[in-house]
């Protein structure tokens, strides 16, 4: 079975979570998980030794340990990190909150967590960058936040939440195809001015991007251009105002920047197969 096959089957929960400031103890520095665990860290530097492997720590940091997989904290004098940690199990949830384990000795074969033996997590393992996804952040940051808190709901909404979340990541750690926050504003200023003609310029000062990387990183992300992406904006206002509105077809033309109505009757038509006056006919019917 494939990861992304595989990963849609889990149903996560999370065991613990929490905010932690290290502070370089023997314990951070061996230790293992009977349960999946993310990592993201909020401040500091550090580093996290792991499979022969060092991952270098920051602000931004994304950090997933398998279960069951021995590894170790180094933090700097001067800056300690902190983090937010989430401690999770995928399939069955485990009626415990004990999350880790410091001697072998002390080892408790019942409190580590499953993980289907189709399933390949290789994918989560290791460090990801997430800076340019302050989405993720913030989800990640309200999933700790919510496990804190007696709401009503509270396992379903945190649980769904998870879920999502860990579809995202695994939809970056293997596509890295996921909204860029960069485009995203972009995007938000052509919902909310569809009236404008594209400013080019302040998008590329918006997002701090060169012209070429803009073209090339919003048509990753949509598929379309952005000349093609505010059209599609516009006629889908266009269709939402004929119905939602009395406004002629020439006014809503204008609010939404067109200076020809025959132009915009002729974008109208090909992108709907229906002509504007037409559509408002048969909504007049209706």
């Amino acid at each position: 079975m494939s990861t992304l096959s595989s990963i849609v089957s889990i149903k996560p929960s999370i065991r613990a979570a929490h905010y932690h400031t290290y502070s370089g103890t023997l314990k951070e520095k061996n230790r293992f998980g009977y349960c999946c665990a993310f990592h993201l860290i909020d401040k500091g530097i550090g580093a996290l030794h792991m499979n022969g492997q060092t991952y270098p720590l920051k602000k931004g940091t994304l950090i997933f340990i398998p279960p069951g997989t021995k590894h170790s904290f180094h933090i700097s004098e001067t800056e300690p990190i902190a983090s937010y940690d989430m401690y999770c199990d995928f399939f069955e949830k485990k009626a415990t909150r004990i999350h880790l384990c410091f001697d072998p000795e002390d080892f408790s074969p019942d409190l580590m967590t499953e993980i289907a033996d189709s399933m390949d997590i290789g994918p989560l393992t290791g460090a990801l960058q997430l800076t340019r996804y302050p989405e993720l952040i913030q989800t990640f940051i309200n999933l700790v936040r919510l496990n804190r808190v007696d709401i009503h709901f509270k396992e379903e909404i945190v649980n769904s939440l998870l879920y999502s979340w860990i579809l995202q990541l695994i939809n970056l750690k293997i596509s890295d195809n996921i909204p860029d926050y960069r485009i995203q504003k972009i995007i938000d200023l052509m919902e909310q001015f569809p009236g404008t003609n594209p400013p080019y310029e302040q998008w590329l000062a918006i997002c701090h991007l060169k012209k070429s990387q803009f073209y090339s990183i919003f048509k990753k992300m949509t598929g379309l251009t952005p000349k093609e992406c505010f059209v599609r904006i516009k006629m889908q206002r266009a269709y939402a105002m004929i119905h939602e509105s009395d406004n002629s077809i020439t006014a809503i033309a204008e609010q939404l920047g067109y200076s020809s109505i025959h132009y915009f009757s002729k974008q109208f038509s090909a992108h709907f197969g229906i002509p504007p006056s037409d559509l408002r006919k048969q909504t007049n019917v209706e």
